[in-house]
This record gives C-alpha cells, sequence and structure tokens, in this order.
C-alpha cells in the first residue's frame, strides 16, 4: 500500500512539472522556456525537476509525447464492413468524413503550437520529429491508403499509385494547417468549413475516377 502511495505521488508530481512546461514550451518554445520558468510554473524545485527530468530535452520529450497520444487521431476511418466501398459516392462519403476528421485534429490549437515547436527544434532534436511523424500523421496515412486500396480492388476507381494518390489527398488538408494555422500569427487557427472539404474531396474524386 505504501509503494502504490509514493507511485501515486511520483506520478501526481511528474503531471505537475509536464503541466506547467507544456504550457511555457507552447507558448515560448524550447529556447524561450528557461528551467527556472519551467520550474516556477510548476510549482517545483529545479532540484526536483532535475531530479524528475535530467534534461530539458528529457522534459520536452515527454511533454510531446503526452500532447500526440492526447490528440483526437485515433482511429480516423469507418469500419469498411459498416460501409462497403461499391460505388464511388460511398468513397466520396466515406473520404469527406476522413477529411474533416483529419482537419478537425491538425486545427487545434494545441496542434498547430505543437508543430511550431518541432518545427524550431527538429533539426538539434530529430528524435522529436519521429516521435512526431509516427503517430498523427502515420496514422492519418494509413487510413487513407486503406480506403483507397479497396475502392481500387472493388473496381470502383482507378488508383495505379496508392503512395502518390494518397499525398494527393492530404495536401489540400495541410495548406490549411499551414496558411490558416501555422502562419496565423495572431488569434486561433481557421479550420476550413465544410463546404471546403467537400469541394477539394469532389475534385479528389475527379483525378480519381476520371480514367474508370
Amino acid at each position: 500500500m505504501a509503494t502504490d502511495a509514493r507511485t501515486t505521488r511520483k506520478q501526481l508530481k511528474r503531471d505537475q512539472i509536464r503541466a506547467g512546461a507544456r504550457r511555457l514550451f507552447l507558448e515560448q518554445g524550447f529556447a524561450g522556456a528557461s528551467t527556472d520558468a519551467i520550474a516556477a510554473a510548476a510549482s517545483v524545485s529545479k532540484q526536483t525537476l532535475y531530479a524528475y527530468y535530467p534534461t530539458k530535452e528529457d522534459l520536452l520529450t515527454d511533454v510531446l509525447q503526452q500532447l500526440v497520444d492526447g490528440l483526437p487521431h485515433g482511429s480516423f476511418v469507418t469500419a469498411l464492413s459498416d460501409h462497403p466501398i461499391d460505388a464511388p459516392e460511398t468513397l466520396r462519403m466515406l473520404l469527406v468524413d476522413l477529411a474533416q476528421r483529419i482537419s478537425n485534429s491538425i486545427m487545434q490549437p494545441d496542434y498547430i503550437a505543437l508543430m511550431r515547436v518541432l518545427i524550431a527544434e527538429a533539426p538539434r532534436l530529430p528524435q522529436l520529429s519521429h516521435l512526431f511523424t509516427s503517430t498523427a500523421p502515420e496514422r492519418a496515412f494509413r487510413s487513407i491508403a486503406i480506403l483507397l486500396r479497396e475502392a481500387h480492388r472493388s473496381g470502383v476507381v482507378n488508383i495505379p499509385d496508392v503512395d502518390a494518390a494518397t499525398r494527393l489527398f492530404i495536401g489540400p488538408l495541410l495548406t490549411y494547417a499551414i496558411l490558416d494555422g501555422l502562419f496565423v500569427p495572431d488569434g486561433p487557427p481557421r479550420p476550413p468549413a465544410p463546404e471546403r472539404i467537400t469541394a477539394v474531396i469532389d475534385l479528389f474524386m475527379q483525378s480519381i475516377t476520371v480514367s474508370t
């Protein structure tokens, strides 16, 4: 019982440090958040901070891991057994839903702030880029590819290069994240309206059904 209580206290203290560091990292970036400021934000001594996180890089990695794990990027695709792809309109419906889910995820303020930190620190801390790309982006790519491969297999569309088609699908969504998220100097990100998402998917559908 005593061991469980100590474990709980340590976890609470770690959460406390991580919460303070998260706010500073996302607001000020890695370089701008000093260990003194992090300790103050977390209401702990620097000695306690170093006991849990020997380096600021270790703390940043843990903060980013928590952020990435908390993003709603889970399983983007509705089970294909619920919606077998037997017609172009079915594929269109699934792609619109998928694009909206991805857009909602990548246009979150914390996601945009996370990308800013990663862009600034990736050259010096390449492991952070791997942490990021191995979760949300890879899951999104995998979800898109699953739909497109199934549609190709079913003969609904003709997609000889699924990887290229996947990049064609995700590219317009990333422009919103970059131009209306990353490059917005103040204020929240400006996610695309649902009709904009639908317009993007309609153009995408034209590109993959023209030769069927």
